[in-house]
């Protein structure tokens, strides 16, 4: 199987892909892995998290899992432009779907769209979403604002805005999206001292491993610093992973 590659013009390492196989094959992988996506309503706007939960191989359909926060979903309806960004094995990647149907499953809305006709592999300053190799064990430490005990977590990913963790099913509540925590002790790559400060509680989902689920942090009040020490720790994530994925071509 051979991939149509063709460079970017603003990046020599980026490239597209539009060979439809190879798309399929992304499309898969973020499935199979259940990577949590940045979903873009616009070009311009805000950026939420999703999850590609389905794909429908015969009818070149993808859904999409209903993002968290109520204004945005007032926002799509039939015809509503979406970007997508995830990162694979540390590479940055968007393609963008246009919202063909609407269904409720579950008491949630999907959204429904067809297979993008390209994926752009992005150049390495954006990154969106960087995941934690599986060797390495990183931690932060969680309280909640309105509660005196805290509890450890294993870190997922990072991105320049936030964070997601690891948990034992029934650790934290879906009652809990939305409120604020407080995060300390995360030491990352590259630091000199471990990052601390408030986040909100935006998502819960299932991951790969049985027993565990994923839950995500917005990073709140994020000053300059502190977002230049998170692109640089994801930076240093996405060579790693650059160079484990050359090692085994």
């Amino acid at each position: 199987m051979t991939a149509t590659n063709q460079p970017a013009a603003q990046d020599a390492n980026s490239h597209v892909v539009t060979n439809p196989e190879r798309i399929t094959a992304v499309l898969h992988e973020l499935r199979q892995q259940l990577v949590l996506v940045g979903v873009r309503i616009g070009t311009d706007g805000p950026l939420y998290n999703s999850l590609l939960v389905r794909l429908d191989p015969e009818q070149q359909l993808l859904y999409l899992d209903e993002i968290n926060l109520f204004d945005a979903r007032e926002q799509i309806v039939l015809g509503t432009e979406i970007h997508v960004y995830a990162s694979l094995r540390g590479i940055a990647i968007h393609f963008q779907m246009t919202v063909e149907r609407l269904i409720s499953e579950e008491n949630k809305q999907l959204y429904i769209g067809a297979y993008p006709k390209q994926i752009n592999y992005l150049q390495r300053r954006d990154v969106f979403r960087v995941s934690l190799p599986p060797h390495e064990r990183r931690s932060v430490v969680l309280q909640h604002e309105y509660s005196t005990e805290d509890f450890t977590a294993r870190l997922i990913d990072i991105s320049v805005k936030g964070f997601c963790v690891g948990l034992l099913e029934g650790t934290l509540e879906r009652s809990l999206l939305k409120t604020r925590f407080r995060y300390s002790g995360m030491e990352l790559p590259g630091l000199r001292t471990p990052l601390s400060g408030h986040a909100r509680f935006v998502n819960l989902r299932p991951s790969a491993h049985l027993g565990i689920v994923s839950a995500g942090f917005y990073i709140l009040d994020l000053d300059p610093q502190t977002e230049r020490l998170l692109m640089r720790a994801a930076l240093y994530y996405q060579r790693e992973a650059r160079k484990l994925e050359f090692r085994h071509d």
